[in-house]
């Protein structure tokens, strides 16, 4: 039988592999302790001046309200899950054992996450240390300890602070498996795996890699046919033991057999589509910018394209068919967008999707210290495991450089965002230490080596794939999203109405900063006219300004895609109504529920435009028409919001004057 190499694949003469086991443990506690605690403190600052910081945002909304129903007691949920489980599911039961306020149990969340990554921190040491000995741990450790996004991301809620500690465990696990003799170790492989598809779905997709690894390094060290099949085995079953009791959950509320969520189309036509050049995170114009619809945005869309209803598991089947026509009907602008992509993957740029890093720093002074950024991680990354697959034969390296390649690729073939390509840095940490060991080998030959890999390396990471003014585009894109958000909840209208003034000088004539300042100038004229004391000439000026405001809109309105023109038509409505035009709100009315039927708050206005009007109306058939319309909008609402009762109250004497 062949010998197996050992464990560490250190080269016996650098200068960092002289590491005392004494030193090296002091060492990795302050660089643990260094990682807790810049944590700590972006996420004190993030809490203390943030604007979102007590206010969740797109996926963060998503994951704290489902989270909020499961420590509830709502375990089970009602349908097929189209977001991955296990993030709201830990977070849920966070939120169950610490209880208190809303804001309390976020920030206990935030607080469980600097735990996170100071663990991740520790098994990157871990990581590193076995494959290229223990300067390779304190190197890597540190490299991951100060890293930028790593360090700031702790305080958004979302499933990748639990994902990470998981990754760089499973990498471990898979590289100790390669390096064992003893096969029962591959089970961990598989469950560890399934328990990161139920964070993150691009693990299911790799699931049969790693089913498949055992094989194949059996076959390239020992030829060991056998004890591979059974170690390929014992993945599939650790896998198993984990999806199926989620499959049979699904398949219980649902009546579909689904391993995990039903929502890997959507992800793959979102970050492949002709709309999409660079497959970043984008809305589409049949999505509303709400979690909590999107699952039935994309299924509404699908059945109006495919002519019939289908069910969760159809959807995600039409939305992979949809990309692949696609890929078949345009290869050249795909095989540009997928290169783009990975391109973006290995960049500088921290691509933004609900958060962007560089907007945040604005509000969290230790984010603009001169942190480490992935320039520095990914060269010495890449030049890394450029050195390692050169330098090393050994199963160890190999495998994490096969989950690296591997995972590298699912994010290539999806959406491309900084949250996705986070998960990569641990092992870009891990691979920028190896070389770091390598570099500092007294074999002139092996340090020639690795410094020519890291100058293959940089250009592919420093060479930006963006224009210079992406920053600022996504900067803005942000200040929009915090004006809407101040508008939303009643906020500082005078603060949107300057974020909203300079996103119309930067972007003069577009619809949607003609729609945002009309709805914060809507607002701030409203509230002239709501008041009592208010004096005669401004209240005249406030009624000036909503003419105005209406006039803004109709110049705009042609320009406007279907989701700008839906909120536009919502919003002149409004003011129509406020005016006492009850006939124009009603049509404006209609035009937005021919967007979105489902809108609570359209319908309810639509009804009470349609009563109005009605009332006023002479003819007595017209009359009773409208009524009756009106009637059953509001009871329709009643019957889903039984408690609202108002509107119960609105919907009886409606009923009853359509009866008369």
């Amino acid at each position: 039988m062949a010998h197996r190499a050992p464990l560490s694949a250190a080269p016996r003469r650098g200068i960092l592999s002289h590491v005392s086991k004494k030193l090296e443990s002091a060492l990795l506690a302050l660089i643990v302790a260094l990682a807790f605690g810049v944590r700590w403190t972006v996420v004190a600052q993030y809490e203390r001046s943030h604007p979102l910081a007590d206010r969740p945002v797109i996926d963060e909304q998503s994951y704290d309200r489902w989270a909020r129903e499961i420590a509830s007691g709502e375990w089970l949920g009602r349908d097929i899950f189209f977001q991955e489980p296990g993030y709201p599911y830990a977070l849920g039961a966070l939120y169950a054992a610490v209880g208190g306020d809303p804001t309390h149990q976020r920030e206990c969340a935030r607080r469980a996450q600097v735990v996170l990554g100071a663990l991740t921190t520790l098994l990157v040491a871990g990581l590193a240390r076995r494959l290229f000995g223990p300067g390779a741990g304190l190197c890597a450790a540190a490299l991951f300890a100060l890293h930028r996004a790593a360090v700031w991301f702790p305080v958004l809620l979302l499933k990748e602070n639990v994902f990470l500690p998981l990754f760089v465990g499973f990498a471990w696990t898979l590289a100790s498996a390669s390096d064992s003799k003893r096969p029962a170790t591959w089970w961990s492989v598989g469950a560890l795996a399934a328990f990161g598809a139920l964070l993150r779905g691009n693990m299911l997709v790799l699931i049969p890699c790693f089913v498949a690894w055992p094989v194949v390094v059996e076959f390239c060290t020992e030829r060991a046919w056998r004890r591979g099949v059974v170690g390929a085995l014992l993945v599939g079953v650790g896998a198993a033991c984990v999806l199926l009791p989620v499959a049979r959950r699904n398949q219980v509320v649902g009546g579909r057999f689904v391993l995990t969520t039903s929502g890997a189309g959507t992800n793959f036509y979102g970050g492949n589509n002709l709309d999409n050049p660079y497959g970043v995170a984008k809305e589409f114009d049949w999505v509303r910018g709400i979690p909590k619809y999107e699952a039935a945005d994309w299924r509404h869309e699908a059945e109006r394209r495919s002519g019939r209803a289908l069910d969760a598991a159809e959807t995600s089947s039409f939305w992979a068919s949809e990309t692949l026509r696609s890929m078949a009907a345009q290869p050249a602008f795909h095989l540009r967008a997928l290169w783009r992509k990975f391109r973006l993957a290995l960049g500088t740029y921290e691509v933004p999707d609900n958060h962007f890093l560089e907007w945040d720093a604005a509000w969290v002074p230790l984010l603009r210290a001169p942190l480490l950024g992935f320039g520095l991680v990914g060269t010495l990354g890449v030049g890394g495991m450029l050195a390692a697959a050169w330098l090393r034969r050994r199963a160890s390296p190999w495998s994490s450089l096969a989950l690296f390649a591997l995972y590298l690729g699912t994010i290539v073939l999806t959406v491309m965002s900084e949250r996705a390509r986070l998960v990569l840095v641990p092992l870009l940490a891990v691979f920028a230490g190896g070389w770091l060991v390598h570099v500092f080998t007294r074999d002139a030959v092996r340090r020639g080596l690795v410094f020519a890999c890291v100058l293959v390396a940089a250009p592919l990471v420093l060479v930006p794939t963006f224009d210079s003014g992406a920053r600022q585009r996504d900067l803005d894109e942000r200040d929009y999203n915090l004006a809407t958000i101040l508008i939303s909840d009643g906020g500082d209208l005078v603060r949107a109405r300057s974020l909203g003034e300079a996103l119309a000088v930067r972007y003069p004539g577009t619809p949607r900063a003609a729609l945002l300042l009309a709805d914060i100038e809507w607002r701030l004229a409203r509230r002239v006219l709501d008041e009592p004391k208010s004096a005669a000439a401004d209240a005249a000026r406030a009624r000036t300004e909503l003419d105005r405001i209406v006039a803004s809109l109709d110049a705009v309105e042609a320009r406007a895609d279907p989701q700008e023109r839906f909120r536009l038509t919502k919003l002149r409505g409004a003011i129509r109504q406020f005016q006492g035009d009850f006939a124009a709100a009603e049509r404006d009315y209609r035009v937005a529920r021919d967007f979105d039927p489902e809108d609570p708050d359209v319908a309810r206005r639509l009804a009470v435009s349609l009563a109005n009007r009605a009332m006023g109306d002479a003819d007595a058939t017209r009359r009773r028409a409208g009524l009756v319309e009106a009637a059953g909008l509001l009871e329709a609402l009643a019957t889903r919001t039984p408690d609202d009762e108002e509107l119960v109250r609105l919907a009886r004497e409606v009923r009853a004057a359509a009866q008369r």
